[in-house]
């Protein structure tokens, strides 16, 4: 089944139209960047902040699903599955003081139902596996309580998998040079099977090659990169080889494209334009084919200078996919049908 069959009893019932603009980004780190600002004293809210993602932002750029991730750094947090059940709390909070706006969903049909009320949905995921402490019944807590997708690494190693770890160095382009033939741990092994019998998506943005690589063999369902790009056009690490992206759209997955300017560009760099963004897009179009992207902007992440500022934004990067020669049509996918397919499978 095509994606765009999957996607057509959801236009018949609701029209296209009113679908041709919506958005759904795989991941941002806001609740993350709320809580700790609230624990240095600063408040603010999903209703409304500073910061690269609130809801009025959303609405503004008509925001149809954003992923929350709760992200944990295992060399700050002493207890990183305390912390992540706080992170939860934290987010739990937010929408029921905003469930008028905007209402958590673990399931296809429930996104579908927030799109017909009008109302955006959010999704909750994990950034950095190693918060359940090598124990398979915290992952199964973390589902019970909401969490739909997870990574199974941030940046270090963990009782899970390694991440393509950092060597002394740097090649002529500044990025890090790195190892990247430590993958999954017989523990992580067992992580992934249960996460795919539980409906839990395997994300594999900051997973090592040799972890990628066990991910495809391993499993048999979609799993997602959900914000990284193309290796070809930026050597970091954390982007996808022309191999990996082969594989990850015969799985039927997508890869997010990240905003982050030390991801898009061929040098060293934290400049981040929508032209960029459109050039990976292209790429990873031409090398996987237009069902296996979307977007994952990893706002509330990254810093340094961003054309697309914040969410509300996102019309700059609409405007750079149709200069780079992108249809309607292939814009709606990369925008929302795409992620939404995985969804409607996965969830």
């Amino acid at each position: 089944m095509t994606g765009s069959e999957i996607i057509c009893p959801f236009l018949s019932l609701y029209g296209r139209k009113e679908m041709e603009m919506k958005i759904i980004d795989m991941h941002c780190d806001t609740i993350s960047k709320l809580w700790e600002d609230r624990r240095s004293g600063t408040l603010q809210q999903l209703a409304a902040n500073s910061l690269q993602v609130d809801i009025g932002k959303m609405k503004k750029a008509d925001y149809m699903l954003q992923n929350f991730a709760m992200y944990i750094d295992l060399k700050k947090d002493l207890d990183p599955f305390a912390y992540v059940c706080s992170l939860m709390d934290a987010f739990y909070d937010e929408m029921e003081r905003n469930k008028n706006d905007i209402r958590v969903v673990k399931t296809y049909e429930e996104i579908m139902d927030n799109e017909h009320r009008g109302i955006i949905s959010a999704l909750l995921t994990i950034e950095e596996g190693g918060c359940c402490k090598g124990k398979l019944e915290n992952l199964e807590k973390l589902y019970e309580r909401g969490a739909r997708m997870m990574t199974l690494t941030w940046n270090y190693s963990n009782e899970l998998a390694n991440p393509n770890f950092p060597q002394n160095g740097t090649d002529g382009n500044g990025f890090p040079l790195f190892d990247n033939t430590k993958g999954l741990t017989k523990t992580g092994f067992a992580f992934v099977q249960r996460m795919e019998e539980l409906g839990m998506i395997i994300d594999v943005s900051h997973l090592s090659d040799a972890g990628f690589w066990e991910i495809a063999d391993c499993t048999k369902k979609p799993f997602v990169a959900s914000h990284s790009n193309a290796r070809a056009l930026c050597g970091h690490p954390r982007n996808l080889t022309d191999d990996m992206i082969r594989v990850l759209a015969e799985r039927g997955g997508v890869t997010g494209l990240n905003y982050y300017g030390c991801f898009l560009n061929e040098r060293m760099n934290t400049a981040s334009t929508a032209a960029r963004i459109a050039e990976h897009a292209r790429y990873i179009v031409n090398i996987g084919g237009i069902e296996c992207l979307g977007l994952g902007s990893d706002f509330d992440g990254i810093d340094g200078d961003l054309e697309i500022a914040d969410c509300a934004q996102m019309y700059k990067l609409f405007d750079a996919f149709e200069a780079a020669g992108f249809s309607q049509d292939a814009i709606d996918k990369i925008a929302y049908q795409n992620v939404l397919r995985v969804y409607q499978e996965m969830l």
